[in-house]
């Protein structure tokens, strides 16, 4: 049986078919690219397009995108950090939960291809092609929060009780 690339404990379902990652650390990037994921789609066209980038962008249709969500990065791991590092030090009672999500934050920072890994289905509505980035809405149902094409109503990703890191 394999271990799992963030945590080291061994991995019980696969999860994501190119990285070893085992169910508790699943959850925790879920948690974590989730809040990424809506900051990233509700920036809405803050497009910043440079050297590569703009010849990848003539060769291929929807390369802006796919860039953007590598785009802020950084600072999305920068400021989740502080605001775990911040409260791990003030030894609440969900010690463990943030000793792993530092672990999983830190995966992250060093796997940063993994955002476009993750990300890949969710650029476009797979029904009307139309950029997540500028057509999508948001609603809370109960524990779910959908994520929709606001084109054509398809679901776009669906999290589970997605919660602020």
């Amino acid at each position: 049986m394999e271990t799992c690339e963030i945590c080291g404990e061994l991995q019980d379902t696969k999860h994501f078919p190119k990285y070893n990652i085992c169910t508790t650390c699943h959850d925790l990037l879920e948690d974590l690219m989730s809040e990424y994921f809506l900051r990233t789609i509700e920036k809405k066209g803050n497009d910043v397009h440079k050297g590569y980038q703009r010849y990848l962008e003539n060769s291929s249709k929807y390369v802006s995108d796919y860039k953007k969500i590598q785009r802020d990065s950084k600072h999305h791991l920068q400021q989740v950090g502080e605001r775990l590092r911040s409260e791990l030090q003030s030894g609440g009672p969900r010690q463990r939960y943030l000793e792993l999500m530092l672990q999983a934050l830190e995966w992250l920072r060093t796997t940063p291809e993994f955002y476009n890994y993750y990300f890949k289905e969710y650029y476009v509505c797979p029904n009307c092609n139309s950029s997540i980035f500028y057509h999508f809405q948001t609603e809370d149902m109960r524990d779910w929060l959908m994520i929709s094409c606001d084109m054509c109503g398809t679901v776009i990703k669906k999290y589970y009780s997605p919660k602020r890191v």
